[in-house]
Formats: structure tokens, C-alpha cells, sequence
């Protein structure tokens, strides 16, 4: 008999023990958890891993609770198994009832901490969940703004094509523009040369043209100037001006031409 009264105060000495280093890891976890608390409250900005660090707290502290709880059911069947036999241990049963009372007035702070932290969490969750619903707002207003911006951009487009097919570009040839064209016919001096273009194409009386032939094996491609006289709508006679070209290498009907704009001798006249 006393050696078994010895192990149960052995084994009440070390559940003592292990109960008082219990505790202080529940006041290491209370301090944690009041810090983690704090932090929340000061770093709005992190939320997701302070919601992390609670969780953790919460997994922790609910096995915590769960060995307790363990232990407490080994200390009522101790005390059980104490009262059935009918030893005489009643300061072994002192020790263990006082340890099971001990167990549940830790349980009971845990327990607070542990529905704060709960509560703690699913308040984080909520709001988390509000700023998911409001990012999704701003992605609904964006995606509304990008859709009308195309539509806009469209719009301007059609308008835009619509508008310079409706502007009208001015019908005179203007200096340096390029026009190629067979000789309709020549005068017999050689001088001269009529051409089927006329004020329909943008010619006016005076322009002065460079001329210069096509044909790769024409006996001289060297630029002549032209200076025009109005005929008809459509039909003009070209004046070769002395000084440019080879003089006895005269221009010939159906010949193909590339005239150039080129400036005037004199100030054109409307």
C-alpha cells in the first residue's frame, strides 16, 4: 500500500508539473494572442496573414484544450478507479479532484480566447469578403468603362473615315505632283504637242511642266518643259520652252510621257 501511494504522489507531483507548464504556455499563448490581437488592429493593410496567424492561434489553442480535456477524463478515472477499489487514498484523491478543478479553471480563459479568436476570424473573413464584392464592383465598373471606350473609339472611326471621304481635294495639279499620259498629237514643227488633259484634270492656262519620256530606248530621256494652253476641258496644247532637252530630238504622238509640276516662268492666273 504505501508503495502505490507513493507512485500517485509521484504521479500527482508530476501532473503538477506538467499542469504549471501548461499554464504558462496558456499565458504565453494569452500574451501571443493579445499581441496578435493588437497587430491586427494597427496593420489593417495585412489582414490576410494576420487572418492566418489567428487561425493558427485558434488550432493551437483548440488542441491545447483538447489535451486538457484528455486529462481531464484521466483524473475522473482515476478518482473513479480510486472509489471503487476503496484504498485508502484519499490524499491521492484529494490531489487528483484538485487537479481536475485546477484543469477546468484553465479550460474556462481558454475557452474565452479560443471564441474570441473564433469570432475574430469570421469577422476578418467578412470583411475580406467585403473587399472581394468590392473589388468585383471596380471590375464590373471597368469592364463598363473599356466596353464604352471602344464603342467611342468605333464611333470616331466611322466618323472620322466618313469625314475625309467627304472632303474634297482641291482640283488643281499642284507643284511637284506627277501625271503620265500619252501624246495625242504633235505639230509638225516638232515644237508643240497637244495632250488629252484639260481644267477636268486641274490644268490651267500658263502651268509649266517638266516632261520626261518613259520608253527605256527613247533616243534621249533628258526633261523638257512644257508650258500649257487650255483647249478644251479635256484637252490642252503644250508649248515646249527653248533651252531644255536636245533640240532635233522632237517629242512623237502616242508617245508616253511623265509631266511634272514644276514652277512657273510667270504668276498663274485664275
Amino acid at each position: 500500500m504505501p508503495g502505490i501511494v507513493n507512485e500517485k504522489e509521484n504521479l500527482r507531483d508530476e501532473r503538477s508539473g506538467d499542469i504549471a507548464d501548461l499554464k504558462k504556455e496558456m499565458a504565453e499563448d494569452e500574451n501571443a494572442s493579445s499581441i496578435a490581437i493588437a497587430t491586427i488592429l494597427r496593420e489593417t493593410v495585412s489582414q490576410r496573414e494576420v487572418k492566418d496567424e489567428t487561425e493558427a492561434a485558434l488550432r493551437e489553442t483548440e488542441e491545447k484544450i483538447e489535451f486538457l480535456q484528455k486529462e481531464k477524463g484521466k483524473a475522473e478515472e482515476e478518482v473513479e478507479e480510486a472509489q471503487k477499489e476503496g484504498m485508502g487514498l484519499g490524499q491521492d484523491r484529494l490531489a487528483a479532484e484538485t487537479k481536475l478543478a485546477e484543469i477546468k479553471t484553465d479550460l474556462v480563459p481558454l475557452q474565452r480566447n479560443s471564441d474570441e479568436l473564433a469570432a475574430q476570424r469570421k469577422a476578418l473573413e467578412e470583411e475580406l469578403a467585403g473587399i472581394r464584392n468590392g473589388n468585383e464592383t471596380l471590375q464590373a465598373q471597368l469592364n463598363k468603362l473599356v466596353a464604352k471606350r471602344e464603342e467611342i473609339l468605333v464611333d470616331f472611326r466611322e466618323r472620322e473615315k466618313f469625314y475625309r471621304e467627304t472632303i474634297k481635294t482641291p482640283p488643281w495639279i499642284y507643284y511637284g505632283d506627277k501625271v503620265s499620259l500619252k501624246v495625242t498629237n504633235v505639230r509638225p514643227s516638232g515644237v508643240g504637242l497637244f495632250l488629252p488633259i484639260g481644267y477636268g484634270h486641274g490644268v490651267k492656262d500658263g502651268m509649266e511642266f517638266l516632261a520626261r519620256r518613259i520608253d527605256p530606248i527613247a533616243p534621249s530621256r533628258r526633261s523638257r518643259r512644257l508650258r500649257i494652253t487650255l483647249v478644251q476641258s479635256n484637252y490642252c496644247f503644250a508649248e515646249e520652252i527653248p533651252g531644255f532637252g536636245e533640240p532635233d530630238l522632237f517629242l512623237r504622238a502616242e508617245e508616253t510621257l511623265e509631266i511634272e509640276r514644276s514652277g512657273e516662268t510667270n504668276l498663274d492666273k485664275d
